[in-house]
């Protein structure tokens, strides 16, 4: 149970990093019998403390009572919203007081998308649930292969052109509350000293961002989690490695636009520079690396006067 939660917490976090609006709800499976051990939220600290509480596991375990308890909360997402499923399942069968393909078929229907983690051997209902709900199955072999499979699901999927619905959602942008300021916190109902947010609605206090103001329901954010949310839908070209100079007269950048570390010359094999098509900038390949799976935007592009026509 400590691997699975620290391969757990090491998810929730690239998850929030990757989908920093997106919410999520963890529910545990014990004595044939689904409980909810957070609601769905945008605090990766919250769940991660929650879990650290509850590393206990005991009795038969019921996908098909886990299924009804998702679908209840997971039916009430709005039409814009991704609903997805994903299962660390460890036992061997499952012990359901019902017909899980009646569950099944309910999921399906509220296009939620079931993925399944395996801890122990193949089983057929997991696979099945799979399969009818468009998610992905896979069995872990040991630790790391674990925590690659969790780490797959971070990305968000593909929106399929047939369930996305375009709809615009009221946002609030709260100001940094200032230090030593007392108030009641919106969140935790305790009075709190500094810091906080304040919603620009209705001045109800929240600790922290994204979140849902909890006295006039206003979707509250920062700029920078907008903004980062929108990498997965306008990614950073690839840069292209240049092999050689494209003429005779053409000087090439000496060090790295990023880190401003020497480059090797083309063709060498010390290491690789590549170039990014758009700003024509050069990159070392730890930058390149850095680029498309942390930062999400070019630093030449950035950097570059913009083109007005």
């Amino acid at each position: 149970m400590v691997v699975v939660a620290n391969c757990v917490e090491a998810f929730v976090r690239e998850f929030f990093d990757q989908n920093p609006l997106s919410q999520l709800g963890i529910v545990i499976i014990k004595n044939g019998v689904a409980h909810r051990l957070t609601d769905l939220s945008g605090s990766p600290e919250s769940h991660i403390k929650a879990l650290g509480n509850n590393l206990e596991c005991s009795g038969d375990s019921s996908l098909q009572n886990a299924l009804d308890l998702v679908h209840g909360y997971l039916s009430q997402i709005p039409s814009y919203g991704h609903r997805e499923v994903l299962v660390l399942y460890s036992a061997l069968s499952t012990c359901d007081p019902g017909d899980i393909m009646e569950s099944i078929k309910k999921c399906k229907d509220s296009k939620m998308r079931c993925s399944v983690v395996g801890l122990s051997a193949e089983i057929y209902i997991c696979k099945h649930l799979c399969e009818e709900t468009g998610g992905n199955y896979s069995v872990a072999i040991d630790e790391s292969h674990f925590k690659d499979l969790l780490l797959e699901h971070c990305p968000p999927p593909p929106a399929i052109a047939e369930f996305a619905v375009a709809s615009l959602v009221k946002m609030g942008f709260p100001q940094r509350g200032a230090e030593g300021v007392i108030s009641i916190c919106a969140c935790h109902k305790e009075v709190k000293i500094g810091g906080g947010y304040t919603c620009p609605r209705c001045k109800a206090r929240v600790c922290e961002l994204p979140t849902e103001c909890h006295i006039c329901g206003l979707t509250l954010v920062s700029s920078p989690h907008l903004a980062r949310s929108y990498h997965h839908l306008f990614p950073v070209t690839p840069f292209e490695e240049v092999l050689s100079r494209t003429s005779s007269n053409d000087r090439l950048p000496r060090t790295c636009f990023g880190c401003q570390q020497f480059l090797p010359n083309p063709g060498s094999k010390v290491g690789v520079r590549l170039a990014c098509p758009k700003c024509k900038h050069h990159f070392c390949f730890d930058c390149d690396i850095y680029i498309h799976e942390s930062l999400h935007n070019c630093p030449g592009c950035e950097s570059s006067p913009a083109i007005t026509l």
